[in-house]
């Protein structure tokens, strides 16, 4: 596929379904008017249609109640910021429950099917009076003040609505002026009072600390902090979360913890050693979304632990339970999302959402090795275009995520451009348990993770039968890291780079990144102000000097995870040493923008990396 090719794409998510019907969001690209257009599908009685979809207006997040009788989804205008608002069909009537000038994090229904409770994050009280907010100064006394893809965060609050369905009666049940709330994430209704995740700053005002929050009649109660957790849900009467009981335990696997209210924390399967995504409940069982050595895959709960269903190599997103069946959205490597079936038959795919598109663009296969490092054996992928065409060495973000066994648009675009393509898991990457992701910290960092790329790099050249040595190498945040690393530390090995969104200077990350305060000792064990040496020795700005290689760098100017500052230390350093080098700047995109920045945008990216490596690898 070619970059102007992105728009005819369509990514599903956000499955829900009743007895006889399952709807979900689908969303594409629009490159005339830069924006992303969502609607409503639904399938029932074998058939897809649209359910709900126009012009003027996004709809997306579809949930049916507890009882199934009724479905609800939002509604968000296009065009302009406006009001978002709730909606519940119910018969063959829509019913606008909730307006709501800030944005509508999430929402959930009661088990009584008679409320939905509702999450907004709006401007604080104090600052709603303000009438020309982007000209007011930013008094500050907390760290941090702005959030990577949620913008400046000092001045808004989370809140939760309880809002009556019939009656459309709302009330503010938890107030984030009141508990100073700065995210609410994941709620839940369980034992008959409501439990919910936040983030709220801790006590010298250094960072966001996460709590548990239970609601009863008697008021708010913290029964667990300084956790870290995507998601809470109840089983058996009991109350689960998905993370970790201590953040600062991360780089780690998350799993699956039983919780209790004294704050007590017991895992659900201490010998699962991967990363859990998600967890879904059915009246009988658990189900676990996790990853696994490239591949995201459905495991069930059973008395003996963790046991996958199936080990399919396909990415699996979002899934539903209905009895025994599943039905779950996934991609694999070369085909984009789409429906199936799990049941005792064996997969059933049921969509045809990117079939039209897979008939008129070619994907390219792969080939799969888990390459022995003499260190590490490490999952690594390789598409080949040509013996005698350029390779271009892929590095993954994180370094906690992982490449693997999903459409990816960055390999078939640059594949489709004319480069052999080879990417892989090294150590740091998820998928592979709480050891393989702990092996890049302290002086590990740059050192195992560096040997595990440049080994399985060269034996998928070798394994592809590739003899050019026009080689090309990039990557993203930590891949950005790992780019310019490499560069300045194997000045001699590769033609052309592109260093985007990266990790340049630790030393200037502490001070200026959203997660400047915790993350950086968490993968390199000390302090700064301790051991100044370490967070040097580890930046790759401090070996920019010997860069030879032609360096591009991107970078958006609203990057809050790595500030734009660093690119532009990489970009000053370059000139200065009279290397081969150009810096562009997205204006008004955040550390995002490869993954969901404006539709425009995202294809000038894909153009300005193609033609920098084809300048320097043709």
């Amino acid at each position: 596929m070619k970059a102007k090719d992105l728009n005819k794409l369509t990514s599903l998510s956000n499955i829900s379904l009743n007895s006889s019907e399952l709807v979900l969001t689908a969303t594409k690209m629009n490159f005339e008017k830069n924006i992303y257009s969502q609607e409503l599908w639904k399938y029932s009685n074998n058939n897809w249609k649209k359910f709900k979809g126009s012009e003027s207006k996004n709809y997306l997040n579809p949930k049916y109640s507890e009882d199934k009788n009724y479905l609800s989804f939002v509604e968000i205008n296009k065009d302009k910021i406006s009001k978002q608002t709730v909606i519940v069909k119910k018969g063959n009537t829509l019913n606008r429950i909730f307006e709501t000038e800030g944005n509508i994090q999430d929402y959930m229904w009661s088990k009584s099917n008679k409320f939905i409770f509702i999450t907004i994050n709006d401007w604080a009280e104090d600052f709603k009076k303000i009438d020309d907010k982007r000209d007011e100064p930013y008094y500050l006394e907390n760290i941090p003040h702005k959030f990577d893809t949620r913008g400046v965060i000092f001045n808004r609050r989370s809140h939760i609505y309880k809002v009556n369905i019939d009656t459309g009666k709302a009330s503010k049940i938890v107030s984030g002026d009141k508990e100073n709330l700065i995210s609410v994430n994941s709620v839940l209704e369980h034992d008959g009072n409501l439990y919910f995740t936040t983030n709220v700053y801790n006590d010298k005002g250094t960072m966001l600390e996460e709590k548990i929050i239970k609601k009863t009649s008697r008021g708010l109660e913290t029964i667990h902090s300084k956790g870290m957790w995507s998601k809470l849900f109840s089983f058996n009467g009991k109350l689960y979360g998905v993370g970790l009981k201590n953040r600062f335990e991360w780089p780690t696997i998350t799993t699956i913890h039983e919780i209790s209210d004294s704050g007590k924390t017991k895992l659900v399967d201490k010998n699962f050693d991967r990363t859990v995504v998600d967890v879904k409940t059915s009246d009988t069982s658990m189900y676990v979304l996790y990853q696994d050595s490239g591949k995201q895959l459905l495991g069930e709960v059973t008395k003996d632990g963790i046991k996958n269903l199936f080990s399919e190599e396909i990415t699996i997103t979002d899934f539903v339970i209905q009895g025994r069946d599943l039905f779950f959205i996934s991609n694999n490597f070369t085909q984009n999302d789409e429906v199936f079936k799990y049941s005792e038959a064996g997969i059933e795919k049921i969509s045809k959402a990117n079939e039209s598109f897979h008939k008129r663009v070619a994907s390219y296969d792969f080939t799969y090795k888990r390459f022995d490092t003499g260190k590490s054996k490490v999952d690594t992928w390789g598409i080949f275009v040509g013996k005698d065409k350029p390779t271009l060495l892929n590095i993954h973000g994180g370094p906690a995520s992982q490449y693997g066994f999903t459409f990816f648009d960055e390999f078939q675009v640059y594949a489709e451009a004319g480069f052999n393509v080879i990417a892989c898991n090294p150590r740091g990457s998820t998928g592979r348990g709480h050891k393989y992701l702990r092996d890049v910290c302290g002086n590990k960092w740059g050192v195992n993770d560096v040997h595990d790329v440049l080994s399985v790099f060269k034996q998928m050249v070798n394994e592809l039968n590739i003899t050019s040595k026009n080689y090309g190498i990039m990557g993203g945040s930590y891949g950005g890291f790992m780019t310019s690393w490499i560069i300045g530390n194997y000045p001699k090995m590769f033609k052309s780079a592109v260093v985007e969104r990266a990790l340049i200077n630790w030393e200037t990350m502490v001070g200026t990144s959203d997660i400047g305060i915790g993350f950086p000792e968490m993968y390199l064990l000390d302090e700064m102000d301790n051991n100044l040496n370490l967070y040097r020795k580890k930046s790759p700005i401090t070996y920019a000097k010997n860069i030879k290689t032609p360096t591009l760098v991107l970078h958006s100017e609203n990057d809050y995870r790595c500030p734009i500052e660093q690119g532009e230390q990489l970009f000053s350093a370059l000139k200065r040493n009279k290397v081969e080098s150009a810096m562009v700047r997205f204006p008004n995109e955040g550390h995002e923008l490869s993954r969901s920045g404006k539709p425009v945008h995202r294809k000038q990216r894909f153009d300005f990396i193609i033609d920098w490596h084809k300048k320097y690898l043709s």
